[in-house]
């Protein structure tokens, strides 16, 4: 073990390295200081395992290095010299978890071997812990591999079901009962990637796993499984098969109140009602699984049972040529309220057909795949087979649109472009384009910024020079005149796409910031003008 001396008093120094010769003690003097300028130099180049300090340094006391020690190392172990007891210092001494205060005028070589022989034996039991935990954390990373492994043995059916028990057993599941019933935790992919990157998933994965293990230790009848498929797959065994789900969903609910405090992300629970005897577990786990998709059009509610057989149209007549476009303005115009003009309007037709949840996402997905080619960019992997996983259409459209926000910003803005707006006026522009579609008044933009709405409405006037209101008609005109600019296209759709429902009272806005009337910037169609259309006139 390593030791550093620290002391301006030279002789003290000098007595102390003479007295540590003769204690024959397993331990090598690898640094000594005679000022806490030279002290925290040399610490950081040798990183000594004990450190013996005087706490009467000038400048920076002794008490003040050793807790610049500890934030370096924190296992490092301290003993104090001082030439006189004073119980402000030994109290301040106690708090950094010192092993001796020692008196120079009494220091003897018993007592300094007495206190070196503490500090050693302390450093070496907090390395011994260290090693515990660190070899328990890779017991538990191995213990989730091999609960996947019980979980395949049991869906293969090819294995005999009682070793294979005997194995769960052994890895500390231990279903007594005769019957079983199951869920699982979904992490919602767009809370995720709204706080982390995807190649921190699954990291995030393995938190929120623990998360659910630390509270299964009070409900031994659940047993949580990692699983690709379900993120998190709870079982819970019963005694009876007519038992309510109460077990099961309020352990749920208690693990989503966990991770949306500690993680800040969104988890979704789903049930089955059903509980089978364990030779039927392969088709309950198939039937949950098939049915992963039932609530995609519902309202979003945090737990939900999935008993219902759901009925969805298997072809898609609408194939959003319309909605592409929009994804070409969005580059052609430097507007990324395109994006989510295009995304909103294809869901919202998807669940009015109530469209096949697996066509959804292909177009979701291949909405971003145009982008990354129209952009030049490219899409994440990751994004794709976590917009496989998704249970509802608003985490599918939420997960593409932050998707394709980052390839248009990949193409648009230029570093320059960035700074010449004031960061808080591109967050409000963020937030308008994020609901562009929508009426945003100064109370939800204060409420999205945790500010009072009258000191928002104050400081937006300062900060941009007009109110909030005509901040965002103006932002929406600039919209309109763009579309329509383009053929075939109507003041009605224009207003209900910017969020109006009314036509008149949409022209009246329009009339106030552009001067003039929606149908003055309508675009006339080549077959309208009078004029045969030209080889000019033809679009790709």
């Amino acid at each position: 073990m390593t030791l550093m001396l620290i002391d301006d008093d030279v002789p003290m120094l000098e007595y102390v390295e003479y007295l540590l010769g003769s204690l024959g003690l397993d331990l090598q003097l690898v640094a000594s200081a005679y000022s806490s300028e030279d002290a925290l130099e040399q610490f950081h180049d040798v990183l000594p395992d004990l450190v013996i300090i005087d706490i009467g340094l000038p400048g920076m006391d002794g008490l003040e290095l050793a807790a610049a020690f500890r934030i370096t190392k924190p296992e490092v172990r301290l003993i104090f010299l001082t030439c006189y007891e004073d119980f402000h210092y030994s109290k301040r001494a106690i708090q950094l978890e010192a092993d001796d205060y020692l008196i120079k005028d009494e220091l003897s070589p018993e007592q300094l071997k007495g206190s070196l022989g503490k500090a050693m034996s302390r450093f070496k039991s907090r390395e011994e812990l260290l090693e515990r935990y660190s070899f328990r954390q890779a017991i538990e990373r191995n213990k989730e591999v091999l609960k996947q492994s019980f979980l395949k043995q049991l869906l293969s059916g090819a294995a005999d079901q009682e070793s294979t028990l005997e194995f769960g057993e052994r890895l500390g599941i231990s279903w007594k009962l005769p019957y079983l019933r199951h869920g699982f935790l979904h992490m919602d992919a767009a809370s995720v990637t709204e706080r982390y990157r995807y190649k921190d998933i699954p990291l995030i994965h393995f938190a929120v796993n623990n998360i659910a293990l630390e509270l299964s230790a009070g409900e031994p009848s659940i047993t949580p499984i990692m699983s690709r498929e379900a993120d998190l797959y709870l079982v819970l065994n019963v005694a009876d098969p007519g038992v309510a789900e109460n077990t099961l969903t309020v352990f749920m609910q208690a693990v989503m109140d966990k991770v949306e405090q500690y993680l800040k992300i969104t988890l979704r629970g789903f049930y089955s009602g059903a509980s089978v005897p364990l030779r039927n577990f392969d088709s309950l786990y198939k039937t949950l699984m098939d049915s992963r998709d039932y609530n995609f059009y519902k309202a979003v509610t945090p737990i939900a049972a999935l008993d219902e057989q759901a009925d969805f149209g298997q072809t898609a007549e609408w194939r959003g040529e319309k909605e592409r476009g929009m994804l070409s303005l969005a580059l052609e115009e430097g507007q990324a309220a395109w994006i989510d003009l295009a995304v909103n309007q294809w869901t919202q037709q998807a669940a009015a057909e109530r469209l096949l949840p697996r066509l959804v996402k292909e177009a979701c997905g291949n909405f971003v795949r145009q982008l990354a080619f129209e952009a030049g960019g490219l899409a994440e992997d990751e994004f794709f087979t976590q917009l496989e996983q998704t249970v509802h259409i608003r985490e599918a459209a939420g997960l593409t649109k932050r998707e394709l926000r980052n390839l248009w910003r990949q193409h648009t803005l230029a570093p320059a472009a960035a700074e010449a707006k004031d960061i808080r006026l591109q967050a409000v522009d963020q937030f308008l384009e994020e609901h562009v579609d929508q009426m945003v008044t100064s109370t939800d933009m204060a409420e999205h910024l945790h500010l009072n709405a009258s000191y928002f409405s104050r400081y937006f006037k300062k900060l941009s020079g007009v109110n909030f209101t005509d901040y965002v008609n103006q932002y929406k005109m600039n919209m309109a005149i763009t579309m329509l600019a383009r053929p075939h296209e109507t003041v009605e759709n224009v207003a209900y796409t910017l969020g109006f429902s009314d036509r008149a009272y949409f022209s009246k806005v329009f009339k106030k910031y552009s001067g003039r009337n929606p149908s003055e910037f309508k675009a006339v169609p080549p077959e309208e003008d009078g004029r045969e259309p030209s080889t000019d006139d033809a679009r790709p």
